[in-house]
């Protein structure tokens, strides 16, 4: 008697996982769809934070790496600017030239006394040099 009570209630368990599982399937077709892209989010976070680093250190490296060219048109500046501050410091003191450079009045003295030096040290070395009939020296444009 029991029999057809047991074959139901099997029936209905089989209908209702069916249901349950039909019912699961987004949800796990979600789970995967997030799996996904979380993984790949992760991935494309690794390939940025590489770049990333790989642009910082050539950065770094960069701004130290000056070709021949940049060199000598780095020490013309330079020694344009010790000019045009030794210049300045002849007519007019340090106080006058320190809000012209954003700096304190100290600074801008050592600045003239480093200037001055500067220029003097590189005085000293084209005199030392040994000269040359082939080699003239081109005073940069302004």
């Amino acid at each position: 008697m029991a029999g057809p009570i047991h074959e139901a209630t099997d029936k209905l368990s089989k209908l209702e996982a069916t249901v349950a599982s039909r019912a699961q399937a987004p949800l796990k077709k979600i789970e995967r769809l997030e799996q996904t892209r979380d993984r790949r989010i992760k991935r494309i976070q690794e390939q940025y934070a590489a770049k990333i680093a790989e642009i910082q250190q050539e950065m770094e490296t960069g701004t130290e790496t000056l070709t021949p060219q940049e060199r000598e048109q780095e020490s013309s500046l330079l020694r344009e600017y010790a000019e045009a501050i030794v210049t300045f410091s002849r007519s007019a003191s340090a106080s006058e030239l320190a809000p012209l450079l954003g700096v304190s009045t100290r600074e801008a003295k050592t600045l003239i006394m480093q200037a001055k030096a500067d220029l003097g040290a590189a005085d000293a070395a084209e005199s030392a040099a040994p000269s040359s009939d082939d080699k003239q020296t081109v005073p940069a444009a302004s």
